[in-house]
């Protein structure tokens, strides 16, 4: 081992009272780990918070209309205001919870119009993926659409509908992938995450298997065939399947009188 120089001698010795000091850029940076680490454990909470009031709301666990307060949610959750407040913040932009002033949250309520409006734009946005995809889209992800095009599911069963709904998410969403489009894409997930609570409830007011996996069935022969004429008037046909079932199925339920015009 090599013998210490005098200048190291010197920065060895430990300073009056038999304790070296630490250097200051390691003191000053302590304090700052821990706000680091506190805020990154803060984040992680919220985004916990955040996924899980998101998944009550698209899934109708919190049903539309519903009135929320942060002490509510914070006892539900089990952790204090703050990460509530700030997932509540990132649901207020995304139009899931709307506040008010003295009296908190609210579950945003969904309307036949909004449903109306929502479908019209998503039919315009899939008739073009789907007619993109043609050109792009490989026998590989073919045979992945036609495994989640033939998945059922039981009314009575929660986690069989959540099985069915993100199978259905996931079917058109890798369609808008296959378009080769990414902000085509992003558009169209954006469209399914705000219509997820009709299909929640649409799926329970009535059976939907033989019509999704028929529909599903369909669409992925004629991407298979690459004809992009055919693949944009049959995502138009599905649309509108879809949205005249779910109309039917919420306007003559009692369950759902919350849903206005």
């Amino acid at each position: 081992m090599a013998a210490l120089t005098e200048d190291d001698a010197k920065e060895a010795k430990p300073a009056a009272g038999g304790r070296a000091k630490r250097p200051a850029k390691e003191t000053a940076a302590a304090p700052r780990r821990a706000r680091a680490g506190k805020k990154t454990a803060r984040a992680s909470l919220t985004d916990r918070v955040y996924q899980l009031l998101r998944s009550d709301i698209l899934t109708c666990a919190l049903e539309p209309g519903r009135e929320l307060s942060e002490a509510e949610l914070a006892q539900r959750f089990d952790v204090s205001k703050t990460p509530v407040r700030e997932a509540l913040a990132t649901l207020r932009q995304e139009g899931f919870v709307r506040t008010f002033p003295r009296r908190g949250y609210q579950v945003v309520p969904i309307t036949f119009g909004d449903m109306s409006e929502l479908f019209d734009l998503r039919t315009i946005l899939e008739a073009g993926a789907a007619e993109l995809a043609c050109a792009r889209i490989t026998d590989a992800e073919l045979d992945q659409l036609q495994k989640l095009a033939d998945v059922v599911y039981d009314r009575a069963e929660q986690p069989s509908l959540q099985r069915f709904i993100k199978a259905n998410r996931d079917f058109h969403a890798a369609i808008a992938k296959a378009s080769g489009n990414e902000r085509l894409q992003a558009l169209i997930v954006r469209q399914m995450d705000e219509l997820e609570r009709f299909f929640y409830l649409g799926a329970r007011l009535r059976d939907v298997n033989s019509e999704t996996i028929n529909d599903h069935q369909a669409i992925v022969e004629v991407l298979r065939k690459r004809d992009p004429d055919a693949a944009r008037a049959i995502m138009i046909k599905h649309n509108d399947i879809t949205r005249e079932g779910l109309f039917k199925a919420l306007a003559s339920s009692r369950s759902f009188a919350q849903i206005s015009l």
